[in-house]
């Protein structure tokens, strides 16, 4: 390229570079001032554990500045790069999702346990090695007391692939001595 060509795309990449600086500076005020602080509040109001709401933060963080980045290098005409940062959101997303699958078996596990008549709180069962009275069944886990007094909480997918016994429906109401 001869000094004239450059010259005469010059106005192009100082359009090209001041619109990625300014999808740069966009895509900070958004994450700083809308997306922190609101994203913030509304994760406080599910009553998160605070662990759970600062990695919720950080992943909505990390995926906004690649989306920015993204949006800067399309900016730039980099599109192969643009591509390839774009990507690295499926492929964040597959690992989540493969992170997932053991909660998600847990949830539908759950499900056909809550509408299972031979599992409910107050009876006594034993599954695998564990023998003990149902206190709770929620979504993810199902918690036994056993008679040493020692609570064992064993997530949804063990209990519903595994077979059980059903010793008791009701637990005994303790005697007044």
């Amino acid at each position: 390229m001869d000094f004239h060509t450059i010259y005469q795309m010059l106005p192009v990449f100082v359009v090209r570079v001041i619109t990625a600086v300014g999808i740069l500076i966009v895509g900070f005020i958004v994450i700083q001032w809308i997306l922190r602080p609101v994203g913030a509040h509304l994760l406080r109001r599910t009553r998160w554990k605070p662990a759970v709401v600062s990695i919720s933060l950080s992943v909505g963080t990390v995926v906004t500045w690649i989306l920015v980045a993204s949006g800067a290098l399309a900016a730039l005409h980099l599109t192969v790069i643009a591509a390839a940062l774009s990507g690295s959101i499926a492929l964040v997303a597959l690992a989540i999702a493969n992170a997932a699958k053991g909660t998600t078996n847990d949830i539908i596990a759950g499900l056909f346990l809550a509408v299972d008549d031979d599992l409910d709180i107050g009876f006594r069962v034993r599954t695998g090695d564990i023998e003990g009275w149902v206190e709770q069944i929620d979504l993810r886990k199902v918690r036994i007391r056993d008679d040493d007094g020692h609570l064992h909480v064993i997530p949804n997918r063990s209990v519903e692939s595994a077979p059980w016994i059903v010793l008791a429906r009701r637990k005994p109401a303790k005697s007044a001595e």
